[in-house]
């Protein structure tokens, strides 16, 4: 089955480790079968919070869940 990913978006937010590493979250929304879903991901380096780079951690995000879905079948 194929999952039905609408209205997906990403917010970035880069923090600083208390052992002063940098990191980036990544808050995931999207809407899947009528219902509001999150998922917060965590990277050891700094995004940039531009459009362009929302639009590619949009896309990766899709890509990933497609493989998901594969997998899963």
């Amino acid at each position: 089955m194929v999952r039905s990913l609408t209205d997906v978006d990403v917010r970035i937010v880069n923090r600083v480790a208390a052992n002063g590493h940098p990191f980036s979250e990544l808050l995931h929304t999207w809407v899947e079968d009528g219902q509001r879903r999150n998922a917060l991901s965590r990277v050891n380096y700094t995004v940039t919070d531009t459009p362009q780079s929302r639009a590619y951690q949009n896309q990766m995000f899709k890509q990933r869940q497609a493989r998901y879905d594969r997998g899963a079948a």
